[in-house]
């Protein structure tokens, strides 16, 4: 507990970097205007922002488990994730990663803009029982002058495609809004420790002068039984007008070379060529890959424009807005894409009409993440000449 009551005095605002705004997020009518802190391997460790279980004195004696900025994709930027995990042995009984405020934040100011965040298991590292809880996202807080942390209950909450608790090997969105169930550690107020209340209860009973919340945690415990592993993913925690999203500080790059050339001027027709996703050392890891194909020409274009195959098959193409086609293209196989290493896609076009008017080619990574083959942000253009 020493970390938290630092708090308490100036001592804390040394361990606190101030939030730079990279970007800022364009919410629905209505919706909380959040700002984006990137988190980076840099940023966790003793000397903050963002501390590990093992950088609180508090914690001496409790061994802790995986914490760490890994390149394990999210599924809203695609850019690597914060790791926790927690091994069925006497060892490893908890992992974290805390960050911590300057001030305290009224608890309603908290509620109000619906703290969420993302989390996914990976089944195979898991045990079976401990797959719902995930992680938890946890709020280290004051509450009638007593401290306690309130961490939210994933598999008592429905996230927002419906489904209840984290599930095996799914990125999952949670939405920690005044009805959600929260647990708190110590007896505070009315509440027993250890109980589960709504969020829009404690805000109600923590409202003391001094009350508040000191920071925002990623937390994955053992939940009592040493037998128990669970191996998670967190990222886009977004708590008090903040997203903190974790990353390497590195993104794939996509190319396209067509034969006879950068652009296929020279070659005869089809054109032939590949599109290549590179991540590069120190990159991200993309779950299930597969590549997007969109083409477009100026009039637009019908499905007995073109005849195009990739991977050596045949490929369906989908007529789209502004006269586009497209197609999605995966391998034989479930294919990952890992830091250092490519991923390509071979393919062939062929022109069925008498125009002469270039195609353009754009090309998109999609990845596992809410969903399957989900687009990314990167991709490569090109331009095919009939």
């Amino acid at each position: 507990m020493s970390r938290f009551t630092a708090t308490l005095s100036a001592s804390l605002a040394a361990a606190v970097v101030a939030a730079v705004p990279a970007a800022v997020l364009a919410p629905g009518a209505g919706a909380t205007a959040y700002v984006l802190q990137k988190v980076t391997a840099d940023d966790l460790g003793p000397s903050g922002p963002w501390l590990r279980l093992q950088d609180d004195p508090g914690n001496a004696g409790r061994p802790p488990g995986v914490q760490e900025v890994a390149p394990f994709a999210d599924p809203v930027r695609f850019n690597g994730s914060l790791h926790l995990a927690v091994a069925p042995a006497a060892q490893a009984q908890q992992a974290q990663a805390a960050h911590y405020f300057n001030r305290r934040i009224p608890l309603s100011s908290i509620a109000a803009g619906s703290p969420s965040y993302d989390v996914y298991v990976r089944g195979w590292t898991s045990t079976p029982a401990a797959i719902p809880y995930g992680a938890s996202l946890q709020l280290p807080l004051f509450c009638q002058g007593a401290f306690t942390t309130l961490s939210f209950q994933p598999q008592l909450a429905t996230d927002s495609q419906g489904r209840t608790g984290a599930v095996a090997d799914t990125w999952r969105h949670f939405v920690a809004g005044g009805s959600s169930q929260w647990s708190t550690s110590n007896a505070v107020a009315s509440f027993g420790a250890g109980t589960d209340h709504a969020l829009s209860d404690y805000v109600a009973a923590c409202d003391a002068a001094d009350d508040g919340v000191i920071g925002v945690i990623a937390n994955a415990g053992r939940l009592g039984d040493a037998g128990q592993s669970v191996d998670t993913y967190v990222d886009n925690l977004a708590v008090n007008g903040t997203v903190y999203e974790f990353g390497v500080g590195k993104d794939a790059q996509g190319t396209i070379v067509v034969a006879g050339g950068a652009n296929g001027k020279t070659a005869a027709a089809p054109r032939s060529g590949y599109v290549t996703f590179a991540s590069p050392r120190g990159g991200p890891a993309y779950a299930s890959v597969g590549t997007r194909l969109v083409f477009s020409r100026p009039g637009g274009l019908a499905v007995r424009d073109l005849t195009v195959t990739a991977n050596g098959k045949p490929v369906t193409l989908t007529a789209g807005s502004g006269g586009t086609l497209s197609a999605v293209v995966t391998p034989s196989a479930t294919t990952d894409l890992g830091p250092n290493a490519t991923y390509r896609t071979p393919f062939t076009v062929a022109f069925k009409s008498a125009s002469a008017k270039a195609v353009a080619l754009t090309a998109t990574l999609l990845a596992q993440g809410y969903q399957p083959l989900q687009p990314t942000s990167i991709h490569a253009d090109t331009q095919l000449h009939p």
